[in-house]
């Protein structure tokens, strides 16, 4: 008898055990898809970085460029 509720909760612990691993590789896949939009906000961002930085210099430029008062 004593084997018997051993088992079953041996079982118990094992598919407790497994829904738990399902549950971290969900939040892995998730965690995974988060910091690949992350890396492309980050991309983005860092274009818009060099678009403002060229456009500073056109300005500047454009400003040197101007007759002095």
């Amino acid at each position: 008898m004593i084997w018997a509720i051993s088992v079953v909760l041996a079982l118990a612990g094992l598919v407790l055990l497994a829904l738990a691993a399902f549950r971290l590789l969900g939040g892995l896949g998730e965690l995974k898809f988060r910091l690949e939009r992350v890396q492309e906000r980050a991309g983005e961002a860092q274009d818009l970085q060099e678009r403002l930085n060229a456009t500073l210099a056109n300005a500047q430029r454009t400003a040197s460029a101007l007759p002095k008062k």
